[in-house]
């Protein structure tokens, strides 16, 4: 039998149930990212390298930064079958080809690609219903996935329906045009405290919009934000949180607060994770 790792990134806990279904079917490790990212080189002598991470900003900036510097630290990787799995609650974009491009510079190449819609945690979905989306990945595409990457087949990406394409790709040319791109850019400065003159691309950007994080009165300094932020981007200081500007934006210290007292950009639907995942699963030992 090969030899499986699956790696994962997740802040509300969509992408580790993915995971952690996916390395149980194949008797697989299941592996947190950031939990090798102290080592300068990441190599492995599994046969199959499964990565499984959420999709952001609704597939136009695509992949998490911890994901994106994993994958630049991937060595001896030729020879192996990597596959991804992306959840999303909108679309996955150009989530996958882009992944595919990065593998390739490490060497390796993206066998094969997959797309699992989750319950949207990043804003108000009207009318989404979460139980028939939990539903179709424990009933269909689990079983799929599994199928094609024991099978080692190659070739193909999951692609978004018409509409959503459509969608997204009308959303990347606004936002690749001179003038319509500080639209979205200048709110996401904002919220990162910066001024509009500011010149950052949005990767340098993301890390800095915790500076709108703040905590409220109901704040009872439990730390449960400081132990589920998986890129340690959070301080205890007078018994209360502060950000380091270092963030990932997994929403994790936002979603899982029990007080709901973390308060970021707009207004945020405060309590979503999964409900087959709990505090102790996404908790994050101390360096």
């Amino acid at each position: 039998m090969n030899k499986t790792e699956i790696y994962y990134f997740s802040g509300t806990g969509n992408s580790l149930v993915v995971a952690r279904d996916l390395a149980k079917r194949m008797e697989g490790n299941l592996i947190s990212i950031t939990s090798v990212m102290d080592k300068k080189r990441i190599t492995t002598d599994a046969d199959v390298i499964g990565i499984v991470f959420p999709v952001y900003y609704l597939g136009t900036v695509n992949i998490p930064l911890v994901v994106q510097r994993f994958v630049m630290k991937l060595d001896e990787i030729s020879t192996k079958y990597i596959f991804a799995v992306c959840t999303y609650g909108g679309g996955s974009g150009s989530t996958l080809k882009i992944l595919d491009e990065m593998i390739k510079a490490r060497g390796g190449h993206l066998a094969s690609g997959f797309g699992v819609q989750m319950p949207q945690n990043a804003f108000r979905k009207p009318f989404e219903n979460k139980t028939k989306l939990y539903n179709n990945w424990k009933e269909k595409k689990l079983d799929f996935i599994q199928g094609r990457v024991q099978e080692k087949n190659e070739g193909g990406f999951d692609r978004d329906g018409p509409f959503i394409k459509l969608f997204l790709n009308i959303l990347s040319v606004m936002m690749n045009n001179h003038y319509l791109k500080p639209f979205f850019i200048n709110p996401m400065k904002s919220t990162a405290k910066l001024s509009k003159d500011a010149d950052l691309t949005m990767d340098e950007i993301i890390p800095l919009m915790d500076r709108s994080y703040h905590t409220d009165e109901h704040c009872t300094g439990c730390q449960t934000c400081l132990n589920v932020c998986k890129v340690h981007n959070i301080e205890m200081v007078d018994n209360k949180p502060e950000w380091q500007h270092h963030c990932e934006n997994c929403l994790a210290c936002i979603k899982w607060c029990p007080q709901q007292a973390i308060h970021g950009y707009g207004e945020l639907p405060k309590s979503y994770h999964h409900p087959e995942v709990k505090i102790s699963d996404m908790t994050t030992p101390k360096k």
